[in-house]
């Protein structure tokens, strides 16, 4: 029984972010489970991994960043390069750092209390282009409740190469033209204090129009993998690469991310997806620990959520123009969960509603989007 709680909760604490914040877990147990989120990639930006502690209390489980760790890579068992502590748990290599096709990399770290940790070697493997994007609408496209959304489901065609063995992760950013901002509950929107709660308002909800243009940015969920067993050197040919739900009648720009990992990788984001993505029934097999590649160099029983991964990243974007379900003259899905509710109008209020300006944040932008053709 130890063991399967173990592995549930590792499953969940991989998806907990790394500050202290409560996560409902639904379960009871004391166990304290070391965090790691830490992958490197050749795109030409700061690299950066995580480090937290996640425990669980009555129930509802808490992740908090490990500070003060000393970090560092190992490079083909020679050089070694130290991390530095950006944020609390948070540690960046140099901005001079690049990964190199066909060099192993290695993670070691060493917490306060002189807990040592390791990873696995893992090695970088080129990834080749994206051939060709396409997609398809249907009118029956994603599962919501019991009833089918229209979508688009997005493909992509690439040409595996034959000389070695790859193993393929697929994600995906969309950014979507928005014309809501804010939605106020129970009360009014203000621009010096945002909602404001008013009696008066109790169990109503009012939508305020963006100042300008302004689009919501949305990320895969779900983990894509695969590995090239039966396609080693042949063109893999419409694979299924994302599902996006027919939201406004306005075209969407996606950016898809074709990204190259290890074997020991692949092996460990494909369980986790089954297990995570793939749930059955309550009589089903219970999940089985999710063991990565980061180990306590001294105690083989303290138990670490996460992989430390290098990744090759290759993106293209591709305009989703929505034509024909506007020529069916189907209806959209909408971005809200709710048809839009203006306040009502106050006698002696000028001014009203305001506009709410489009901030920049990792889900919203008022900058337009290379590649946004409307």
């Amino acid at each position: 029984m130890k063991t399967k709680l173990t592995g549930l909760l590792l499953i969940l604490v991989s998806w907990v972010s790394a500050c202290v914040e409560p996560f409902e877990l639904g379960v009871v147990s004391n166990l304290k489970i070391l965090t790691v989120d830490a992958t490197l990639t050749d795109i030409s930006q700061e690299q950066r991994i995580t480090i937290s502690e996640s425990f669980n209390a009555k129930g509802t489980a808490f992740n908090s960043p490990v500070i003060n760790a000393s970090v560092e890579l190992l490079i083909n068992d020679q050089e070694t390069i130290k991390f530095i502590e950006k944020e609390e748990g948070i540690y960046a290599l140099p901005t001079s750092f690049k990964l190199k096709t066909g060099t192993n990399y290695q993670l070691f770290f060493k917490k306060n209390d002189g807990s040592s940790y390791k990873s696995g070697v893992e090695k970088l493997v080129i990834v080749p282009e994206i051939e060709r994007i396409h997609d398809e609408f249907r009118k029956e496209g994603v599962l919501k409740g019991d009833s089918f959304l229209p979508a688009n489901y997005v493909y992509l065609d690439i040409k595996d190469p034959a000389e070695e063995k790859n193993n393929y992760l697929w994600t995906w950013k969309l950014w979507e033209k928005q014309d809501i901002c804010i939605t106020c509950e129970g009360g009014r929107y203000y621009p010096n204090t945002g909602c404001r709660i008013q009696k008066e308002y109790q169990g109503l909800f009012f939508d305020y129009y963006c100042e300008g243009d302004c689009w919501d940015i949305m990320r895969s969920s779900e983990l894509n993998v695969l590995n090239d067993f039966t396609s080693n050197g042949k063109t893999i040919t419409n694979r299924l690469v994302a599902q996006i739900p027919y939201y406004t009648t306005n075209g969407a720009l996606i950016e898809i991310s074709q990204q190259s990992i290890s074997t020991d990788a692949y092996k460990y984001l494909k369980l986790l997806a089954d297990q995570t993505q793939n749930t059955g029934t309550l009589v089903d097999t219970p999940p089985a620990a999710i063991i990565g590649n980061i180990k306590n160099i001294n105690n083989a029983n303290d138990p670490v959520a996460g992989f430390f991964m290098v990744k090759s990243i290759k993106s293209q974007r591709y305009w989703i123009d929505r034509k024909e379900p506007n020529e069916l003259k189907i209806k959209t899905v909408g971005l809200r969960d709710h048809n839009f509710s203006s306040e009502p109008p106050v006698s002696g209020e000028f001014g009203r509603p305001p506009l709410v300006k489009c901030l920049l944040s990792p889900t919203r932008t008022p900058y337009k989007p290379d590649g946004w053709i409307q």
